[in-house]
């Protein structure tokens, strides 16, 4: 657990003072690429139960580290996106009675 809290706090760094959104952007297609090919791999051959019990855990690990690029690339994105002075409003839904 502590491995992944380091691995997430140095992808944030790197993501805040490293790399352009761009960049991230790739970072997160290509840890998603790896994910879908190790699904791929687990449904489709023969391995001992503690393999995809790892390949499982190395899964989860790499989708933690893709959201928190997200989430430092929405930083970005939010630093850059003028500041809404109206706030949230309410809008009434009109429902249809049956």
């Amino acid at each position: 657990m502590e491995a992944a809290r380091k691995l997430e706090r140095h992808l944030e760094e790197i993501a805040t003072k490293m790399t352009s959104k761009e960049t991230m952007t790739h970072f997160v297609s290509a840890g998603m690429e790896i994910v879908q090919a190790a699904n791929a791999a687990v449904a489709q051959l023969e391995m001992p139960e503690e393999t995809r019990t790892r390949i499982h855990r190395a899964e989860r690990e790499v989708l933690l580290a893709t959201r928190s690029m997200i989430d430092a690339v929405l930083t970005e994105i939010e630093k850059e996106m003028p500041e809404d002075k109206e706030g949230l409003k309410k809008v009434p839904i009109k429902r249809k009675s049956k």
